[in-house]
């Protein structure tokens, strides 16, 4: 069984990857996309010159695009989706390997992050494996959490480019959205307590009621819940006036614009690129 592992970097981002890879073992390869903004950033290919590393590079930005982007070159039977800043160890990949072995239903595997010895854990983790069935309070995936069969995703699913870091409009999001796609295509995603990845722990929940994550929030309640997005959307607001004596009018407002962000927007993948020229395509 061969891994994918999908490497996504931005401008200087492109010197940390060769801190990512492993020794080179025959069931694993390395695929990088390298976004840039500017020629400046493009670096001598002997930096990470490997015979199971491939770099793609363009000028663009955004990344679920980059993920999209990197996804469109995956080629073996298992692709995990890695960040610059992420470290792996070779009993990870094992583990990994040996789940799928055992699992033939198993598309979508959902794993934990590791952080440094003496820092707090990543997130609160389920304690047991259990089938992921979408959107909820107790556990949200992050990407470099996941990993799936190619042939289930690839050609058939992507990262809704209206949402993640980098997009015009909202942050984030985009975990949530990519699972509910897979669980409405039919796909088994499961959730088992082990260590896939290594990421240094990072206080990720700071602005998190800020009006971007408001409305992104607002775009992902009417995504996944469609008409009935309006009472999870006055679940929030009350949440927030109760916890944390958050303006429900402030609350309100960046979450209804969201929702209808959502609902008049395209839902929408780039192209791949051709001469570091993309063509935006509606989906």
């Amino acid at each position: 069984m061969k891994l994918n592992i999908l490497i996504c970097t931005f401008n200087d981002g492109i010197y940390r990857v060769p801190d990512v890879l492993l020794p080179q073992r025959e069931d694993v390869s390395y695929i990088v996309s390298f976004q840039y903004t500017e020629q400046s950033f493009l670096v001598p290919e002997i930096l990470i010159k490997r015979p199971d590393v491939k770099v793609y590079s363009y000028l663009g930005k955004g990344l679920c695009r980059n993920r999209n982007y990197a996804l469109s070159h995956a080629s073996g039977d298992l692709a995990m989706i890695a960040d610059d800043d992420v470290r792996y160890k070779p009993e990870y990949i094992d583990e990994i390997i040996d789940i799928f072995s055992k699992e033939d239903s198993l598309d979508v595997l959902l794993g934990k992050i590791k952080t440094e010895i003496g820092d707090p854990p990543y997130k609160k983790y389920p304690a047991r494996s259990f089938k992921y069935e979408g959107l909820s309070r107790k556990y949200h995936a992050s990407s470099v959490e996941m990993v799936f069969r190619i042939n289930k995703i690839k050609d058939y699913l992507f990262f809704d480019e209206r949402f993640g870091l980098g997009s015009e409009y909202l942050s984030g999001g985009e975990e949530t959205i990519f699972l509910h796609d897979c669980i409405n295509r039919s796909l088994l995603v499961k959730y088992f307590p082990v260590d896939i990845v290594e990421h240094p722990y990072e206080s990720s929940g700071k602005n998190k009621n800020s009006f971007l994550s408001l409305r992104t929030k607002g775009a992902v309640y009417s995504y996944v819940y469609g008409k009935t997005a309006f009472l999870y959307i006055g679940k929030e607001v009350l949440s927030l006036w109760v916890k944390k004596r958050l303006n429900p009018f402030f609350t309100l407002r960046y979450l209804l614009e969201g929702m209808k962000y959502q609902r008049t927007s395209v839902k929408f993948r780039f192209n791949v690129p051709t001469k570091n020229q993309d063509i935006a395509e509606p989906l």
